[in-house]
């Protein structure tokens, strides 16, 4: 009798403890994708996840392959491709990455860390069910980090607080951001065509 009770007692202590386990690491999880979650635009904020649909990443050679890479959209592609922030991730294998990681206690490679990808890759901090079979982050920071959104599927044009959610010191410093001057440099306009 006394054998009865120590197993069924052993049976409802197991699953006692499965339950309170299994809650702990949803409950982690949880604070996990919150936590990852925040840096993305404030803009979703009034939706609920269900009411989202989420934008699927491509990647700079989709973008030039469907209109951006030809006279009408001033070759586009061709200007991103050769800007700074088409190496954003290779940077992060420098000697300089390797010393803002380490002032920033970040440890490990800088190419692999999430507090470096979030800013160094369209894309960054997301789960791969956002990206398409044609996005690939050694792009760096492609047309889609700064005209698309997770949740946000129509282009636009970004705006001074769009750019700061990199450039604004929060991992390693970043230098005074002038919007006007720095989207100067990176500009990629459309040509002004002639109407006859």
């Amino acid at each position: 009798m006394k054998t009865r009770i120590k197993i069924v007692l052993f049976i409802l202590s197991t699953i006692f403890s499965m339950v309170i386990f299994t809650g702990l690491i949803q409950s982690n999880q949880t604070k996990e994708i919150y936590e990852k979650s925040t840096g993305l635009q404030s803009v979703e904020k009034n939706f609920s996840l269900q009411e989202k649909v989420k934008y699927h990443y491509v990647g700079m050679e989709k973008c030039a392959s469907v209109c951006h890479n030809n006279e009408e959209m001033g070759f586009q592609y061709n200007l991103m491709k050769n800007g700074p922030h088409s190496n954003a991730f290779k940077i992060l294998v420098s000697e300089k990455a390797y010393r803002y990681a380490k002032n920033a206690n970040v440890t490990g490679n800088p190419q692999e860390s999430f507090e470096c990808l979030i800013c160094h890759i369209t894309g960054g901090g997301l789960d791969s069910s956002f990206f398409a079979s044609t996005y690939r982050k050694e792009e760096g920071v492609t047309c889609e980090a700064c005209h698309k959104g997770p949740f946000i599927t129509k282009a636009f044009r970004p705006k001074a607080e769009d750019c700061l959610k990199c450039h604004n010191n929060s991992v390693h410093r970043v230098h005074r951001f002038n919007f006007e001057e720095k989207s100067a440099k990176i500009a990629h306009p459309r040509p002004v065509t002639k109407k006859v």
